[in-house]
Order: structure tokens, then C-alpha cells, then sequence
């Protein structure tokens, strides 16, 4: 078909739903996304003319064994076909080629497009400049959504339920893009998160804080003496979506009690991922075998891990009926079975409209630049216009929208008035989003020709 022909009719399809990150699904999609996994998982050879004929490409910059398997093998269990750059150092991205014009080109060539990459951020991007779903099979430290459904999914079908569960995260919180995909998935389905963090590695401040204002979480300290040897060196932090005033029925000076778990998810040290600062000596990494689940309030729990592991769980937990971590590398077979069937429209899980997402605003016109040097409004120069999201209107907070990372700002004028104020104003309120003009400071916002708003009655 000629270039101008596809074009048209191109223009005339409806726009492709992308999965890059686990904020693209409603909670009644995810809860179709299982339902149809279950059924699968039944019997997964028996769905070979589910996508008979559409063709996944497999895009990885960085290694994956679980992941790019899985997915290749829940594409041709649906009788689908795969083709795959497993080594993207040796694609035409070695020549130089941009991440933008690589997936416009790949997307002539398949349905599909699973995208692992180093910079987070990457999948954003790659969603905008593609004509076919684009799935998220991780982004540097940012999200893994795909992982998250395979755990969400295991939980469902091991507990019953998500709501209301209590569910430890344990090792390293501050690079793991699963533990923070998982973290937000968690908070919309109203279950609550136990944080014992390998010291030095505790949940990013940014991912604590978008809990708390996009999802009602608010952050506890926690008395883990229940939690056994488990949580003796770390400093144990509980997030949980009841509102301040319950809290405060069931809390005293030491902390919530930790009772009752219904899961430890572990994790290994990100490595890959370390910043220069971050030092860690692996042989006193958290450690989860027979005695640090000898604890009472772990009894029942199940223990569940991404894989791959290394030390951090004794292989005297393998033949433990708690531990499904080998359970749920399996689900992901049928769990991406149902995901890709979803995307290509061959189900109806995503009914109606995609999750809206608030609008993105042009970050570089006024200066911003993100903090993240991995994201890839730096990493992928070329073809990326930064672009900020407002988090919070109050406090005031502005948001890298490909990385999600918090943008620092000393100063927020309006468009209208050519006043500026500074962060904290209450006056800030009164301005229309698409009316704030953010600067590095004052003296940013003065040399633009604003003038500061103080002793003046009203924001433009």
C-alpha cells in the first residue's frame, strides 16, 4: 500500500490503547484482564485462533529472560507469530538510530510493539510516535505494568481478593520498577503496604508521595516487632489508604502492629540501577528463608518474588507451601495471553474509553528540566519535547510526564496577569492549569517580564 494511502487510513482508525503503565487500566479492566487469564490458563493450548495471523515485535535494550519469553510464548499459544530484537546493542540502534524512529519503523512491520528499555520514561514515548499498542515490559527504575498484573493476578488468585490485604514489600524499594508499579496498583485496590527496605533503600520519596495525593495513602511508622527477624534492621514504614481519624483508633507512640500478613514480596538488589552513591554490601542484603518466616503474623503468608533471585531467598524456602514465585513466573504466560488479546481487540476486557490522563504541558518553553538524568527526555534528545503534568494543585506540583519524577520550580506565574507567586501560595488556586507559567526562581520569572504578585488582591 502506498505511504500516502496508509496514511488516510491510518488517520481513520481509531487510536491504539498502549499498557505503559499500570495506570492505563481501570480496576474493572484489570479485573476482566484476570478473569480472561483464568480461563486460559485452563488449558493455554487451546486459544491458537485467538490472534491468528498478528505478529508482536519483541524490542529489548536490556536483558530479559522471563519477560521476552513469556510474552513471545503467550503470542504463539494465541497462534500469533513473533519477531524479536532480544539484543537491541546490536540493532540498528548501535548505528545511532533513535528510539522514536525505530518504533515508527517497527510498527510498518508488526501488531504490536513489547518495549524494554534503560531510560525510564522510554515506553511514554515510544506510545507517541506509534500506530499499534505499545506494551511496557519495563523502563529503567520506573514501571514494569505487566509485572504488576502477573502479581496482582497471583495475589487474586491465591487470596480471593486484593482489597484489604497486607502485603509486605522487602529489599530494594528505591530502584525497583516493579515494587513501584506494584505500589500504585495496590493503593487503587484499597490494600495496604508494609515497607522493610533493605537500609538505604526505602521507597522513593516521589512514589511515597504520589501515593498519598493521587491515592489517599497516607504513610505510618510501623511496630514490626511481629514481623520478626524479617524486619530487625530495617525501619519499617505502613501505607495504607485509611483516612487519618481511623488511624488514630488503632495506633499508638511506637507504631501500627503489624499482626497479620498476607504476603512478602522480595526483592534483589537492582544492581544495574545502583547510582554512584548508592553502596550496598551484598552479604548483609536482607535474607528471607525458614527463620525470618517463622514469625507469627507470617504464618500464612505467601512469599513472591519477580524473579530473578539471587541470595535473598534461601532455597530451604523452595519446597514451602507459602512460595509461589515459580507459580507466578508461570502466570505470566496466560496473564500476557490475556493482556495481548486485550490490546489487539480480540476481547472485550478494555471496554469504553481509556483512563484519562491529565494534560501534558510543554516543560521546556519555560525552562524545566527534569531532575532524572535516566529519563529520557535526556537520553533521547531528538525527538523529545519535555513535558511536565500537574500532580497537586495544593500543594502546587508539577511532574516530568515521562518519568514521573517531581520537576523543581522557585517560582509559578500566570500567563494572564504576568504576576508571579511563589509555590506555596494559596493564590495559585485561582489560576486556570493551562494559564501557570513555571520558573527556576524570581529572578527567572522577573527577566520574562513578571512581576512579583505581592500586596496585589487577585491571581490572573
Amino acid at each position: 500500500m502506498p505511504a500516502a494511502a496508509r496514511a488516510t487510513l491510518l488517520s481513520r482508525m481509531p487510536a491504539p490503547r498502549h499498557l505503559v503503565s499500570i495506570d492505563d487500566l481501570s480496576l474493572a479492566e484489570m479485573e476482566a484482564i484476570f478473569e480472561t487469564a483464568k480461563r486460559y490458563s485452563e488449558d493455554t493450548r487451546a486459544w491458537a485462533d485467538v490472534a491468528r495471523g498478528s505478529i508482536a515485535a519483541t524490542l529489548f535494550y536490556e536483558p530479559s529472560t522471563r519477560t521476552r519469553l513469556s510474552f513471545e510464548s503467550a503470542m504463539l499459544r494465541l497462534g500469533g507469530g513473533v519477531i524479536t530484537a532480544a539484543d537491541m546493542s546490536r540493532s540498528s540502534a548501535s548505528k545511532g538510530e533513535s528510539l522514536a524512529d525505530t518504533i515508527r519503523v517497527v510498527s510498518g512491520y508488526a501488531d504490536a510493539i513489547i518495549l524494554r528499555h534503560q531510560s525510564e520514561g522510554a515506553a511514554r514515548l515510544a506510545a507517541e510516535y506509534a500506530d499499534i499498542p505499545v506494551i511496557n515490559a519495563g523502563d529503567g527504575s520506573h514501571e514494569h505494568p505487566t509485572q504488576t498484573l502477573c502479581d496482582l493476578y497471583s495475589l487474586w488468585i491465591e487470596r480471593g481478593r486484593i482489597e484489604g490485604l497486607d502485603v509486605v514489600f522487602a529489599g530494594d524499594l528505591r530502584y525497583s520498577r516493579t515494587i513501584h508499579s506494584f505500589a500504585y496498583a495496590l493503593a487503587r485496590f484499597r490494600a495496604n503496604i508494609v515497607c522493610v527496605p533493605q537500609p538505604g533503600f526505602e521507597l522513593p520519596a516521589y512514589v511515597v508521595q504520589r501515593l498519598r495525593e493521587e491515592f489517599g495513602v497516607e504513610p505510618v511508622r510501623a511496630e514490626a516487632g511481629r514481623l520478626g527477624e524479617l524486619a530487625s534492621k530495617s525501619d519499617v514504614l505502613y501505607l495504607t489508604p485509611q483516612k487519618p481519624h481511623q488511624l488514630s483508633l488503632f495506633t499508638d507512640p511506637k507504631g501500627l502492629s503489624v499482626d497479620h500478613v498476607d504476603a512478602v514480596y522480595m526483592t534483589r538488589p537492582q544492581t544495574e540501577r545502583f547510582k554512584q552513591e548508592a553502596q550496598l554490601d551484598e552479604t548483609q542484603y536482607l535474607q528471607l528463608g525458614q527463620r525470618q518466616m517463622a514469625a507469627e503474623s507470617l504464618r500464612d503468608a505467601v512469599v513472591m518474588h519477580p524473579l530473578p533471585r539471587r541470595e535473598e531467598i534461601n532455597a530451604d524456602m523452595d519446597g514451602d507451601p507459602r512460595s509461589i514465585y515459580f507459580k507466578q513466573a508461570a502466570r505470566g504466560v496466560p496473564i500476557r495471553m490475556a493482556i495481548l488479546a486485550s490490546l489487539l481487540g480480540e476481547t472485550d476486557c478494555l471496554k469504553g474509553e481509556p483512563v484519562a490522563q491529565s494534560p501534558a504541558w510543554d516543560a521546556q518553553r519555560e525552562g524545566l528540566v527534569c531532575p532524572n538524568e535516566n529519563c529520557i527526555s535526556h537520553t533521547e534528545a531528538r525527538h523529545v519535547s519535555s513535558k511536565y503534568r500537574l500532580a497537586s494543585r495544593l500543594p502546587l506540583r508539577a511532574t516530568c510526564a515521562y518519568c514521573s519524577q517531581a520537576i523543581p520550580f522557585g517560582a509559578v506565574g500566570c500567563s494572564t496577569s504576568r504576576l508571579y507567586h511563589l509555590p506555596d501560595s494559596r493564590d495559585l488556586r485561582k489560576i486556570r492549569p493551562d494559564h501557570l507559567v513555571f520558573f527556576r526562581d524570581a529572578a527567572h520569572a522577573e527577566a520574562t517580564g513578571y512581576q512579583a504578585a505581592a500586596n496585589v488582591g487577585s491571581a490572573g
